[in-house]
């Protein structure tokens, strides 16, 4: 079974994903405010902190350079966005990260972290590294898609458009260099139905993620 055919086999329909977007669907209308944002940004705060663990987790099971160049770069890739979070997004909503770490958790954000926390603990090398593709995937689009519209806004902060914007790109080291690690979980007898058994959840939980920060806003 080529590498290819496991990212097909997840199925990822982002018309679909991008439509049921209600923090999406709040910026098309010209809702959001600023509530919003400080939500969108305590929930990514705190889903980046779980996100930290885990991926270091899987660099320390999987040391090869294969997957572990795989899972450095997606930490890599994560602590940027944390920069670009307390240095720019946070301070122009009036949050600081020491009141971020303080604050009480949404119930999609513990859902989410208890799912990646699971994927750090047991899934294989291909498995998480798919689980990481699909999470870019969609979360690449839909931020991208996010800020085509808040650009138009004058009341977004300058600092939460371009935090968006920096993410409209799936980077190919993950687009493209899962196919290497699934090749290589492949190698090592890695059970071929268990290659999309965790990323099929990816995209019902950030559905449900974007749904509670458009709510809690």
């Amino acid at each position: 079974m080529p590498a290819t055919e496991f990212i097909d086999a997840v199925g990822l329909n982002l018309p679909e994903h991008l439509g049921a977007n209600e923090f999406l669907s709040l910026a098309h209308e010209g809702m959001i405010e600023e509530a919003h944002l400080r939500s969108f940004t305590l929930a990514e705060f705190q889903c980046q902190e779980a996100e930290f663990t885990a991926y270091g987790m899987l660099l320390s099971r999987y040391p090869h350079e294969v997957p572990g160049g795989f899972f450095s770069f997606v930490s890599h890739e994560l602590m940027r966005a944390r920069h670009r979070l307390v240095d720019g997004l946070a301070p122009a909503l009036g949050l600081s990260p020491d009141g971020l770490r303080r604050a009480p958790r949404l119930e999609a954000v513990r859902r989410f972290t208890e799912f990646i926390s699971w994927v750090a603990l047991h899934a294989g090398a291909a498995e998480a590294a798919l689980v990481a593709r699909t999470d870019f995937t969609l979360w690449c689009r839909s931020c991208a898609a996010l800020a085509d519209v808040l650009s138009e806004d004058e009341r977004v902060p300058g600092p939460a458009v371009e935090y968006l914007r920096a993410y409209r790109d799936n980077p190919p080291e993950v687009a493209d260099g899962v196919l290497e690690v699934i090749e290589y979980g492949r190698r090592r007898d890695e059970p071929a139905d268990w290659i999309t058994r965790s990323a099929v959840h990816v995209e019902p939980a950030l559905r449900t993620w974007w749904r509670a920060v458009a709510t809690a806003g």
